[in-house]
């Protein structure tokens, strides 16, 4: 009888083991996602070269005058339950802003920086929350109807996660670092009123995030330090036409783009627990790899060396969603 009371208590206490490691997978679900934002720095330079150097573009800077620009951005995105995993709901803002200028021949070239903030919480009640720091470095060129862009970044994670269990409160703080590289080629089918451009975009991204320990009570887990690597690639096609609305033009932009991760879909870890140093295998939820993407955007020529954007972003998969708004000014001196 005792032997099968020490069985049976054992057994209750790996199930209960397992159900609160289970229960602290947010945080790689949080390292997910930070591969995958880091497209927001990417986006801001490759959507800033396509203003000043493709198709109904900003005014031209003269020779030695400098370019800047802001963009800020707040967006929501949301994934559905399943397969064990709770629902997850992100809600994320920041502002990033650049200095370019063009050089010899047909390039231009600047540099970026900027910071943002990713709340991400699930349905269980975890919570995670990432500010960001991002500095990079952009290019283009063109060669008749042929263009070019290319960029590199790295961005700076610190990450803040609290989940309750058995009536404790147990937080943690941890860093990571993110670095891509990425280019885009395109070619640009130019009429009078409008243009076409297909175009097809790689960025190669690599992830390296520190151990995560945490603490306020005996539940707390200590999950091992990870480094991940992956590409993304999108293919896809833009429109754009412009308007005269009081003598100052207006630019209406549209895109529409697939795109691919080469990716672990679902992020795996070890986490130990600090009361009794025993080890078991974390796994986050498994993310979609692909994606339809839809940018919409309107930009508004305040006066020769001031302008104005709105721009819309959604992204869709089958149990996700993601839409994003961003403000951009642009200004010459």
């Amino acid at each position: 009888m005792k032997g099968t009371n020490a069985a049976l208590l054992a057994l209750f206490g790996g199930l209960t083991s397992g159900f609160c490691v289970a229960d602290a997978s947010l945080p790689l679900d949080q390292r997910s996602l930070l591969l995958e934002d880091t497209r927001l720095p990417r986006e801001a330079a490759l959507d800033r070269l396509q203003q000043i150097r493709f198709a109904f573009r900003e005014r031209a800077a003269q020779p030695g005058q400098w370019q800047s620009w802001a963009r800020a951005y707040g967006g929501y995105g949301s994934w559905d339950a399943g397969s064990g995993s709770p629902r997850l709901e992100r809600r994320s803002g920041g502002l990033l802003v650049g200095l370019d200028r063009p050089l010899q021949g047909m390039w231009v070239a600047g540099v970026l920086a900027g910071a943002g903030r990713s709340e991400l919480q699930a349905e269980q009640g975890g919570d995670s929350d990432v500010d960001s720091y991002h500095l990079g470095g952009y290019a283009a060129t063109r060669f008749y109807q042929l263009g070019f862009k290319l960029g590199a970044t790295y961005s700076w994670h610190e990450l803040h996660s609290e989940r309750h269990r058995a009536g404790q409160s147990l937080h943690a703080d941890s860093r990571a670092g993110s670095a891509q590289l990425f280019g885009e080629a395109s070619y640009s089918l130019d009429f009078r009123d409008f243009s076409l451009e297909p175009f097809a975009g790689l960025a190669y991204v690599q992830l390296d995030a520190d151990h995560l320990r945490e603490h306020g009570g005996d539940q707390a887990l200590r999950l091992q330090s990870e480094a991940q690597d992956g590409s993304y690639l999108t293919l896809g096609w833009r429109a754009a036409t412009s308007w005269q609305v009081a003598q100052r033009k207006l630019v209406g932009r549209a895109s529409l783009a697939g795109r691919h991760g080469f990716v672990d879909a679902q992020m795996r870890g070890t986490a130990v627990r600090l009361s009794s140093g025993i080890s078991e295998a974390l796994e986050g939820r498994e993310f979609e790899r692909d994606n339809l993407r839809l940018d919409l955007g309107l930009d508004y020529e305040l006066s020769q060396d001031l302008y104005l954007g709105l721009t819309y972003a959604g992204q869709y998969a089958e149990d996700a969603r993601d839409n994003s708004l961003a403000g951009r000014l642009s200004l010459r001196f």
